[in-house]
């Protein structure tokens, strides 16, 4: 419970920190995905389609799933520190239980999440005409039936398990280097590195999830063209992952703390 209550919590923060940042830089990455232009080429168009209707398109939907995503991730986060460490704190942990651990929490948590990042990557598409969250939703279970929400699950499971071994590991790498005597930024530092490796390491899965989500073929539109088209968007994808990863090397220990003082005011 105490876990539970202090991931909320964190992953709440974590959201708010984030989203308005992340929801523009989301929309031009999964512009470029799917349509190959440059960064400043799909960042025009959607700025274009004006601030609401372009680059903050998806913003709600976002929102609307940043709490339970945000409870899913830490709390399977947090769970499997515990499992794979015996003092429950992922600073003592080894390279190889990082590695494990960012493994396990992203196989873990592709089941709940996808869903709402299904919704959400199809908001950020204006191609799609959706009106808003909820008609994108009644649209999509109407046209393609409720298994669509799950489309590009085994994307996501092998994605997400390799981005998260890359960030946990890549953070326990880098935290380990930097003396403990320099504090401000530590945390930020090593979590924006692990982004950087997680980042690399997944996102020719990240582009097949992209292509099953939205209907696309992979081999037709992505391997056929080559490394430079499989690979278009991965440095603003990088860019974002590092404010993400680096936000969660902030937030880690805050959880932590939070999830102790919790437990004992429980006990």
């Amino acid at each position: 419970m105490a876990n539970v209550v202090s991931s909320a919590i964190g992953g709440m923060v974590h959201a708010c920190a984030e989203q308005p940042v992340a929801s523009p830089i989301e929309a031009t990455i999964t512009q470029m995905q799917l349509n190959g232009k440059g960064f400043v080429a799909n960042f025009r168009g959607l700025y274009n389609l004006g601030i609401v209707n372009g680059l903050y398109r998806a913003f709600p939907a976002a929102m609307i799933g940043a709490a339970p995503k945000a409870v899913v991730h830490y709390s399977f986060l947090n769970y499997w520190i515990n499992f794979h460490t015996t003092s429950g704190d992922i600073c003592n942990a080894t390279r190889f239980e990082s590695a494990m651990i960012g493994w396990s929490t992203g196989a873990s948590e592709v089941l709940f999440v996808t869903p709402l990042n299904f919704v959400k990557f199809r908001m950020q598409r204006p191609e799609w005409g959706y009106a808003g969250v909820l008609d994108a939703v009644r649209t999509i279970y109407r046209t393609e039936g409720i298994s669509a929400f799950w489309k590009g699950v085994d994307a996501v499971f092998v994605s997400n398990s390799i981005c998260m071994l890359g960030i946990v590991y890549g953070y326990k790498e880098i935290e380990s280097r930097i003396p403990e005597s320099i504090q401000t930024g530590r945390h930020f530092m090593a979590g924006a590195v692990g982004g950087v490796v997680g980042s690399f390491l997944s996102y020719p899965f990240e582009m097949l999830r992209a292509v099953k989500m939205h209907n696309r073929s992979f081999m037709g539109e992505m391997v056929k063209q080559g490394p430079t088209r499989l690979f278009n968007g991965w440095v603003p994808s990088t860019v974002r992952l590092m404010l993400t990863s680096a936000i969660m090397g902030q937030i880690m220990p805050f959880i932590s703390d939070t999830s102790k003082k919790i437990e004992q005011f429980l006990i």
